[in-house]
């Protein structure tokens, strides 16, 4: 009995130390296999038929580049270096995998023309291992507000100027462009690492609006969109980014509004011909101004009152000034064919006397001459005070002197265009009847950027003179 007992005691000493021994080779085979060198490699992703694929190891090399393009279709790569500009064609392979930059499966799709990656791939079969959007990489999109600086390669992007690569990559819905191509207009996606950029995708191209019979609004203004505000001028054709927008032509009381969709590298006509002004009609005024050496403004423009002026029918703004006298400003109404006007300016050291303006009435002369004939009398002579006449016929006609109305006047910027609430008032210098509460005053001169002041005018019993910044040139 004590012997089977002995037997068995040794029998399980034995089953131990066999184990014990097979453990050991067992972890020493696995230690070694993971030594030596394997020549198969597993993919991280599987085929195109779901079935997990096997690819030679052979030498990889790992670059950071742009995608500069890619066939779908062939599976075609090209992939520039950034660290020296040089285009690499590589195959896409059914082993092949693409990653975003947290290192999750995408499509290939995903990965566009344009993009920043870290391509792995196989010197010997040009065979892509991997491409994985470049977690080092940064994206600046929603780009409006930029700018070129050729000469010192950079760009502005806001306020902030960044250096571009001389293999800058440009590009629109995949195919490439030149930096002659691109616009202000346009909208910008920039791909950069560190401090400069290595490639740029237009995400709204820029396309023209070439309007057409509009010339009853040249000299107005030209809404495009909520954005851009600017003089209409002869032969206009605006740069404006891809989309759809309304436009609307303004000059005075005259307005049309049209829909119009722009694209890409594309040329929009917009046709004005139905928003048309009634026939002018145009008077012949003759202007009588004493004393001499007058200057004389007719809706902000200097004119010359030797011979009768072209005048619309219509309201327009008067103003007379002289060294040494008193400035008249006022409003005049043209409603016929022939009109005449007097205006006199009364001495500065008078102060019971005010400037004038009046019309002539039954044909009968104010200036030179006290007395005249009168037509409308016969021919019977009628002696008249010019002063007096004048005044009356001041009132008669509309049109008030300094006392009794008061004026804004604009006058500076010179020689830009003043609209106030949309309505165009001349060229500064100029001056309007003054209105009471909040107006909005637009500049526009050719050249310059547009510009719209708010400004609060008070019920105060006194002339209001503004004088606004110098106009900035538009780039």
């Amino acid at each position: 009995m004590e012997e089977k007992r002995t037997s068995k005691r040794k029998q399980k000493n034995n089953t131990f130390l066999y184990l014990l021994i097979g453990g050991f080779l067992l972890i020493l085979f696995i230690s070694l296999s993971a030594l030596l060198p394997k020549s198969p490699v597993e993919s991280k992703d599987n085929g195109k038929d779901g079935n997990a694929v096997q690819q030679p190891e052979g030498e990889r090399a790992v670059i950071p580049a742009i995608i500069a393009g890619k066939d779908v279709n062939s599976g075609n790569y090209t992939l520039r270096d950034i660290r020296d500009g040089q285009d690499i064609n590589l195959m896409f392979a059914d082993s092949s995998i693409t990653l975003d930059k947290y290192g999750k499966n995408v499509t290939a799709e995903k990965l566009k023309v344009g993009e920043m990656v870290e391509a792995t791939y196989n010197r010997e079969t040009s065979e892509i291992v991997s491409l994985q959007i470049w977690d080092k990489a940064w994206r600046y999109q929603g780009i409006s507000n930029w700018g070129l600086d050729g000469e010192d390669g950079s760009i502005r992007i806001a306020d902030k100027f960044y250096q571009y690569a001389d293999y800058l990559l440009i590009t629109r819905d995949g195919e490439e462009l030149t930096l002659e191509e691109l616009d202000t207009a346009d909208e910008l996606l920039a791909v950069g690492y560190e401090k400069k950029i290595y490639s740029i995708i237009v995400t709204k191209g820029h396309g023209t609006l070439k309007f057409t019979d509009y010339e009853d609004f040249i000299g107005g203004t030209a809404y495009i969109g909520k954005r851009a505000v600017l003089a209409v001028e002869k032969d206009m054709v605006v740069t404006v980014r891809e989309g759809d927008y309304e436009v609307t032509l303004e000059k005075g009381r005259l307005t049309g509004t049209k829909t119009v969709q722009v694209l890409p590298e594309e040329e929009v006509e917009v046709n004005m011909g139905e928003f048309k002004l009634p026939p002018v009609e145009i008077a012949m005024v003759t202007l009588h101004v004493s004393p001499e050496g007058v200057d004389l403004y007719v809706d902000g423009k200097e004119v010359s009152y030797t011979e009768a002026i072209e005048l619309e029918y219509g309201k327009h703004s008067i103003k007379a000034t002289l060294g040494g006298y008193k400035e008249y400003s006022g409003i005049i109404e043209v409603q016929e064919e022939e009109k005449e006007l007097y205006i006199k300016l009364a001495a500065a050291d008078n102060s019971s006397e005010e400037s004038t303006a009046g019309e002539e009435e039954d044909g009968s002369s104010s200036g030179g001459d006290n007395s005249s004939t009168d037509s409308g009398n016969n021919g019977t002579g009628t002696d008249t005070d010019n002063t007096n006449k004048n005044g009356n016929n001041a009132n008669n006609s509309g049109n008030t002197g300094g006392t009794s109305k008061k004026y804004v006047y604009i006058q500076s910027p010179e020689g830009a265009s003043v609209y106030v609430n949309g309505e165009f008032k001349g060229i500064a210098p100029v001056s309007y009847p003054k209105t009471t509460g909040q107006q909005y005053i637009t500049l526009i001169q050719s050249g310059y950027n547009t510009k719209t002041y708010t400004v609060e005018v008070k019920d105060d019993g006194e002339d209001v003179k503004l004088n606004f910044p110098a106009m900035e040139a538009s780039n």
